[in-house]
């Protein structure tokens, strides 16, 4: 249903009650109280406008299914309708202020997130109504929006927005071959590993902004993909504890460890102790501060497969750490079993070290790290693929 306001330019429309309450419950499954607010802003404003539409007699559809909206609004402002051939993105507000409109950059840079139009909502739950007062397509976007990298987000004055809604709907409906769209430059193809690694590093709920922490080609290449998204959506509201947590070294200076971190040599024997010590390749591990060891399991029983993982870190300067990383044999064992191979990833998921064997008693890379730096340790075994997280 319309309201009739002040200006018959502007569309003014009713949000019902019963719509407000099932909206609420369901954007309790956001992890933070930003993200479900964010949630419930859409959500309202969404269906209040497609409820309008449909009275009309228009086939309007959400552009993603409802299980998938609430893996959008937990990172992201905004909510896209699909008419006809036509894509309308709403963004929705609670101010009062209507002085301009802010489109986060995931739906203009993102090629399969851009809309034709987008149309600037007021929302107001509580007073049950929304208020749409203002328009710009994705070509003027792209051309007059002023770009704020502090917020990746391009801004038009309300000046600058078309504010006749009924032009945008006599274009929308009787005009749809319309230029809207400028050209989009196209994202990077992520590999898994790089995947998992933004998934890891973003899936931690203590990062506010995800969408600000990484660059925003690999941002929007993560997000674009649908299960990905998913992904970072079931880590950061807890329902991907299945991932292995980060290992933050800095808190091995206060002799604080994971379980699985354990004494070098409750994981490797002596023999393996020796070998790694007297080769003249590795430096001994002795002149390292602390080290701690891991066994990463490969085989489908317990043991047959096993393999260990060493770190051993010591202060290089005042901000910098030194890290040995040294992968082993356990038990008996005086060779690796399978061929292995071990990649130091950054956060990105982008290679800066490597090494592998196909027969060996030892792989070693040694490099330093920030404090507060992340990296990753990819170690492959077989057809195996194991992943560490640490923070320096």
């Amino acid at each position: 249903m319309m309201i009739e306001f002040a200006d018959p330019k502007e569309w003014w429309l009713e949000l019902s009650p019963t719509m407000r309450e099932e909206t609420i419950r369901q954007s309790q499954r956001c992890s933070l109280p930003s993200s479900r607010s964010t949630a419930y802003l859409n959500s309202v404003c969404l269906q209040g406008f497609l409820n309008w539409l449909r009275e009309d007699s228009l086939e309007a559809v959400p552009w993603l299914e409802a299980s998938d909206l609430l893996t959008v609004w937990e990172l992201v402002n905004g909510t896209a309708v699909i008419l006809g051939t036509t894509r309308i993105v709403l963004i929705p507000t609670e101010a009062i202020d209507d002085g301009e409109l802010a489109v986060p950059q995931e739906w203009v840079d993102i090629p399969s997130w851009a809309g034709d139009y987008y149309l600037a909502v007021q929302v107001q739950p509580e007073r049950g109504w929304l208020r749409i007062w203002g328009y710009t397509t994705h070509q003027e976007l792209k051309a007059r929006g002023i770009y704020d990298p502090s917020d990746r987000t391009y801004c038009l004055t309300g000046e600058q927005l078309t504010q006749d809604l009924n032009a945008f709907w006599v274009t929308v409906r009787l005009c749809a071959i319309v230029q809207t769209r400028s050209a989009i430059a196209p994202l990077p193809e992520l590999s898994p590993v790089q995947a998992e690694n933004l998934i890891q590093r973003l899936g931690n709920p203590s990062v506010t902004f995800p969408r600000l922490a990484v660059p925003f080609m690999l941002w929007g290449a993560l997000l674009e993909q649908a299960n990905w998204r998913h992904q970072l959506f079931q880590h950061r509201t807890g329902q991907g504890d299945d991932r292995q947590p980060i290992v933050r070294l800095q808190e091995w200076w206060q002799g604080n460890f994971a379980p699985a971190w354990q004494a070098i040599a409750a994981v490797v024997s002596p023999q393996q102790l020796t070998t790694a010590w007297r080769s003249e390749a590795i430096e001994p591990l002795m002149e390292f501060a602390v080290s701690r060891a891991k066994m990463l399991e490969f085989g489908t029983q317990s043991g047959t497969e096993a393999i260990a993982i060493i770190i051993s870190i010591v202060a290089a300067t005042e901000s910098k750490t030194s890290i040995q990383l040294q992968i082993c044999p356990v038990g008996d064992n005086r060779l690796l079993p399978n061929p292995v191979r071990v990649r130091l990833l950054d956060v990105a998921g982008d290679e800066i070290g490597q090494a592998s064997a196909a027969v060996t008693e030892i792989i070693q890379l040694q490099f330093e790290a920030d404090a507060g730096e992340r990296f990753c340790v990819e170690v492959v075994s077989g057809e195996q693929r194991i992943t560490e997280e640490f923070e320096v």
